[in-house]
């Protein structure tokens, strides 16, 4: 029996190996495919059988995306040396009806080289990326957060900038942490020059002297104002924040705290540089 041409289209599309295909509601032929090139972030790699790698990516224009590179641990040609964690690439991507996409072509803009020559930079590196690949949604573009931490990873990458980077994550993942005034009372001070505030995860911040009862976890109003200060911005371009290394632990645990209770777990890359002694 002989095709009629819709049906003759429809099986080369589908032979052709350029995506699936299926008739509209005139009998046309529609592939679900679409080839496109996006500057993109990477936020990690898995292997995957032999020869391939299952790439999460945080891009400009369209958000968090999976993508298959295949052949990429095999590459000598396509995809040799660009494919490293937090690396900037141009990926040309084909995408299908599935959630994952198949990477045909990446070319390297910039494997921000100086973080790599230091332990220390590369964990802090990984910590700002696991964080990015928790807090984004598949598939909604936040230029916003790809220019974020873009700028973190071309920075200096110290303790205090990887503080300054997750709290604007976190701002713009609609769980920005208060910390100028209390949470329950809305007063802008401790109340006491006795009483230190304390810090609530799941109160969403600052708790006054007064209205703690406990709760939470001490902070100094020291450690509070230096969070302000990286959380408004108001140190940036003005050099590194000067800040007493007892600030800066007090200022890591309530940071780590607030983002385990968001995520429901520490990151692994937290756990990675606590058990070996870093710095965060």
């Amino acid at each position: 029996m002989a095709l009629s041409p819709q049906k003759g289209a429809l099986g080369a599309a589908s032979r052709s190996g350029g995506g699936s295909a299926s008739l509209d509601e005139r009998g046309n032929v529609r592939t679900n495919m679409e080839r496109f090139s996006c500057t993109a972030l990477i936020l990690s790699r898995i292997d995957f059988g032999e020869s391939d790698r299952i790439l999460t990516l945080l891009t400009e224009e369209r958000g968090k995306l999976s993508a298959f590179a295949r052949g990429a641990r095999k590459s000598r040609r396509r995809f040799v040396g660009v494919l490293e964690p937090f690396s900037l690439i141009q990926a040309n991507l084909r995408s299908a009806r599935g959630a994952l996409h198949t990477l045909e072509e990446a070319s390297l803009v910039d494997g921000f080289d100086a973080l790599r020559r230091d332990l220390g930079a590369m964990s802090r590196a990984a910590y700002a990326c696991e964080l990015a690949r928790e807090l984004c949604r598949d598939h909604a573009a936040s230029p916003e957060f790809f220019s974020l931490l873009r700028a973190f990873l071309g920075g200096s990458v110290d303790p205090v900038e990887l503080m300054r980077f997750e709290l604007g994550a976190l701002s713009l993942s609609g769980l920005r942490p208060h910390l100028d005034h209390c949470v329950q009372c809305g007063a802008a001070d401790s109340g006491s020059v006795e009483l230190d505030s304390r810090f609530d995860p799941e109160r969403g911040g600052r708790l006054c002297g007064r209205c703690a009862r406990s709760r939470g976890t001490r902070i100094s109003n020291v450690t509070l104002g230096v969070l302000a200060a990286l959380q408004t911005g108001v140190t940036e371009g003005h050099g590194a924040l000067e800040a007493p290394a007892w600030v800066r632990a007090e200022a890591r645990a309530a940071l780590t705290g607030f983002v385990v209770h968001h995520m429901g777990h520490r990151l692994k890359s937290y756990d990675f540089m606590r058990d070996i002694g870093l710095d965060a």
